[in-house]
């Protein structure tokens, strides 16, 4: 925990490195199924690739990796070359919501009608520093992303300055996001077909202990014990943040571990169902780049433990 406005920095180790037929992985997730099957998915932004297995009932189990090529889709507007993907998630039905850092927008796609169901553009419209940033052409902006109930979305914008973003329809109430208020293993993410745009419904700037602990902000998952983690790329750090109340504010550090020596940059977030952290790793090479680290951080808890 956080004590004395320092926070504990636990050093994780690699148990396991795996091959990922993507160059420069720049995002993974976890797709929980109603049957409880998991599967991995990973993205990177060298070309307009997805690539994905079966999580196998051991982590030292057998892995088959598939791949599919998104600017094929019908209705893709991502570039074969270049993508800028820098997330993905996928929801309960198995569609896929990837994120583009430039232009800002996601596509949800359904890879077995091979489609794009809806586009989404992202526009912040308040005035202020992040909309700025938000759209200039050479700034940064999302790198992360959390599904959030009633077709919400959390973003995380990677730096200059690094934040935590709420997307949602025009007019439509900030959720927030407090523990286990992600959309639920399962269930669909719900968006009608069709061309959207979302914009800025709430924004968390990091607190003085997340800012110096994380100096970017490079992905967030949602952990089996329900708390949102957050990867760090520069920091080499995975954290584990306070709520998000509804309407923005400030985003707090409530744990951090540092990771190990790692040839590439981290770049993607995941767990195991049993709380171990996965990442990808962004390489030049399609080798070596997606590791298993442990002990676990995002355990589950006994009944009435926090």
């Amino acid at each position: 925990m956080v004590e004395n406005g320092k926070s504990n920095k636990n050093w994780l180790r690699v148990r396991r490195v795996i091959d990922v037929p993507l160059r420069e992985v720049s995002g993974i997730c976890l797709r929980r199924s109603q049957s409880g099957r998991m599967f991995l998915i990973a993205v990177g932004d060298r070309v307009a690739k997805i690539a994905w297995f079966s999580q196998p009932r051991s982590d030292e189990g057998r892995i088959d990796w598939h791949t599919s090529n998104i600017a094929k889709l019908s209705g893709s507007m991502l570039p074969k070359q270049d993508s800028q993907i820098e997330a993905v998630c996928a929801d309960g039905l198995g569609r896929v919501l990837l994120l583009q850092e430039t232009p800002p927008r996601v596509e949800l796609i359904d890879p077995e009608a091979l489609k794009v169901v809806a586009s989404i553009d992202l526009t912040v419209d308040v005035r202020g520093e992040i909309a700025r940033a938000w759209s200039d052409p050479k700034g940064s902006r999302g790198e992360g992303m959390v599904l959030l109930p009633g077709g919400h979305l959390l973003v995380a914008k990677e730096k200059k300055p690094a934040a935590f973003i709420e997307f949602g329809p025009p007019l439509s109430r900030s959720r927030g996001l407090v523990r286990g208020g992600a959309l639920a293993g399962g269930e669909r993410w719900p968006i009608k077909k069709g061309h959207h745009r979302f914009v800025a419904l709430a924004i968390w700037l990091p607190d003085k202990t997340l800012a110096k602990t994380c100096a970017d902000f490079s992905d967030l998952e949602i952990g089996p014990d329900d708390c949102v983690y957050l990867l760090s790329d520069k920091s080499c750090t995975i954290a584990r943040l306070d709520d998000l109340p509804a309407g923005g504010g400030t985003a707090a550090l409530l744990d951090a571990w540092r990771l190990g020596d790692l040839d590439g940059k981290p770049e993607g977030l995941a767990f195991t169902a049993q709380g171990r952290a996965i990442v990808g790793l962004d390489t030049r090479k399609p080798r070596r780049n997606l590791v298993l680290l442990e002990p676990a951080v995002a355990q589950l808890r006994g009944r009435g433990q926090a």
